[in-house]
């Protein structure tokens, strides 16, 4: 296995200072789906390579928030604005941005994390605004398989990420869409896995008898209508069962942390490249706080 260099959610989450809106590395359109609440089952997911690469909270992805945060609030004080986001929480090991690759996981939908935006003027000036996000028809991006992100190439929030990786901001994010195609590639290649696909068979076998044919778990999750209660829902309750009577869930994030290790180790080049990035901003972003103290 690769040593984890655990990003964090805010990897996951690049305005997290900013406290506005975030880009998520997925194609998908549909809502979230419910996630794992079931303590049983997160040690599956913390096995998988990805996990530690895009979504366990680590201190040293808090320490970067962090430091962004307080250059954001610098350069904002600088141009005159009185620039107060919210505050980074402590790490918490993982995130709630990790997306539940096989279909519900549970019967008990988990509580949503707190997403307030950060507090700056009640009615932010044009001003404000410009000097906080830049000039808006100035962008840097990085274009994937299935995404294209964009970001402010100037602003107190670009000159923050700066800071911490100076001119590599750019290959960062390029390595960062990288990673988010990799493990939608690992997911895909489970449909050529002769024991994914028996453990699918056996889930579909299940629910036939409890008399519902369906594709897979995450079809049906995504056929749900919207507002849908787990717990209620008698679909929902076969499908949750027939995961626990099969093993299918144990299955297939074995299978799923196969195809990452087996991506990751195809890309080498990429993961030490992302690693090296890191670790700069990590030490970066310790000598940043510690100047502040």
């Amino acid at each position: 296995m690769f040593p984890k260099r655990a990003i964090g959610a805010a990897v996951l989450v690049l305005l997290l200072v900013a406290g506005v809106t975030a880009w998520a590395l997925t194609s998908r359109t549909a809502s979230a789906p419910p996630g794992r609440s079931d303590p049983s089952l997160a040690g599956l997911a913390e096995r998988l390579p990805f996990f530690g690469l895009l979504y366990e909270q680590s201190t040293a992805e808090i320490q970067v928030a962090e430091a962004q945060r307080q250059l954001a609030i610098d350069c904002m004080a600088r141009q005159g604005f009185t620039y107060r986001p919210v505050q980074v929480a402590g790490a918490t090991g993982t995130a709630e941005a990790q997306p539940a690759p096989f279909g519900l996981e549970s019967l008990t939908p988990p509580q949503p994390a707190s997403s307030s935006p950060a507090p700056a003027e009640e009615s932010p000036s044009p001003a404000f605004t410009r000097a906080l996000f830049g000039d808006p028809a100035k962008r840097i991006s990085a274009k994937g398989t299935t995404i294209r992100v964009s970001r402010p190439a100037d602003g107190c929030l670009a000159e923050a990420e700066i800071r911490l990786l100076g001119a590599d901001r750019l290959r960062w994010l390029q390595l960062r869409v990288q990673l988010g195609d990799g493990e939608q590639a690992a997911r895909q290649q489970l449909a050529q896995d002769p024991r994914f696909r028996a453990a699918t068979e056996r889930w579909r076998q299940c629910m036939r008898t409890a008399g519902y044919d369906q594709k897979d778990p995450v079809t049906l999750l995504y056929g749900l209508p919207r507002g849908t209660d787990p717990a209620r829902n008698p679909l929902t309750r076969a499908d949750v069962r027939c995961k626990e009577d099969t093993g299918y869930l144990t299955t297939a994030y074995g299978r799923l942390e196969a195809a990452q290790q087996n991506w990751l180790d195809r890309h080498a080049s990429l993961l030490s490249q992302w690693d090296a990035l890191q670790l700069r901003r990590e030490n970066t972003a310790r000598k940043v706080l510690k100047a502040g103290k």
